[in-house]
């Protein structure tokens, strides 16, 4: 039975056990993943990660994620490129492809807090020295829609079809096997078991912009 795109529909739950980076399995993974740091024209301290995916996933269905960590503290990149704090992601708040290409590049400022004037936390911004974020770990990562999966998926519907067969025979209860669920957990489990390479550390950076005089 062939199945649905995978989509942004996995529960919050199932999204936060799957990219928990305490349970990231480093090591596995056959990809590589590069950053660079820099100051910008405006002043901003930004990096760019380039991740690279294995031939075997590439054209395949799936997502990308490019997630910090600094000792307890947690923050992930979204698609529109925004740095969110203290959590991981809900569903649909990582990258999905229709096909993964072989390479993908995350563009994005370094963040440090935004306060208002008492001092009250009003989320990130784009910071011009790094030294928030400095020494920050990135992760990325990604998940495919394998045949391996399809697979796994065909023979766990199988096994429930087998069984409901015998429970209606019973007259008991039948069981509702969720085939979509069962593959973007599958698809999950690996981004976080599989897939995670680590990018780079945020180094030390200062933009401020140059003393060009001007004052009386």
């Amino acid at each position: 039975m062939p199945s649905k795109p995978l989509r942004a529909s996995a529960t919050a739950a199932a999204v936060l056990a799957a990219l928990a980076l305490s349970q990231f399995a480093i090591a596995q993974s056959p990809s590589v993943a590069t950053s660079t740091f820099t100051c910008n024209a405006a002043y901003v301290a930004v990096g760019s990660t380039t991740l690279s995916i294995p031939a075997a996933d590439v054209g395949l269905p799936g997502f990308v994620a490019l997630v910090a960590e600094r000792g307890d503290d947690l923050a992930f990149l979204n698609p529109h490129g925004q740095w969110i704090y203290s959590r991981m992601p809900f569903a649909g708040e990582y990258r999905i492809l229709n096909a993964l290409p072989s390479s993908f590049q995350f563009d994005f400022c370094i963040p440090e807090p935004a306060t208002d004037d008492y001092g009250n936390y009003r989320g990130l911004r784009c910071a011009v020295i790094s030294g928030f974020a400095q020494g920050t770990i990135l992760h990325a990562t990604w998940g495919a829609l394998t045949p391996e999966i399809e697979a796994q998926a065909d023979a766990r519907e199988a096994t429930i079809q087998r069984a409901n067969e015998r429970l209606a025979r019973l007259g008991r209860s039948t069981r509702v096997f969720d085939r979509q669920r069962f593959i973007e957990s599958a698809v999950l489990r690996d981004a976080r078991m599989k897939n995670p390479v680590v990018a780079g550390t945020v180094p030390f950076l200062d933009c401020t912009p140059p003393d060009t005089g001007g004052g009386n």
